[in-house]
């Protein structure tokens, strides 16, 4: 069976369906379309929406991961950029 003659297939069986149906049918469709098409639609991540992650954070050194390290990173960015307009 050809891709026309196929889509003409599914066509006539899906206008026999109720409603209820008709969903159940879409809800298998979203599950087995391709990973690329789902991330197309995946809302963005607050970081995404705001940029992206500081460069500053990216490009250090130590373990991001502990809440104490993170924050003197941050305090000293803010400081040295105070200091660089106060200058």
């Amino acid at each position: 069976m050809n891709s026309l003659e196929l889509q003409t297939t599914i066509n006539q069986k899906l206008s026999n369906l109720s409603q209820e149906q008709l969903n159940t049918v879409l809800e298998f469709i979203e599950s087995i379309e391709p990973v690329e098409e789902k991330n197309k639609t995946q809302p963005q991540t607050v970081i995404e929406k705001m940029g992206g992650y500081p460069k500053f954070l990216l490009e250090g050194s130590g373990n991001l991961s502990d809440r104490d390290i993170r924050k003197k990173i941050i305090a000293n960015k803010i400081k040295d950029k105070h200091q660089k307009r106060h200058n």
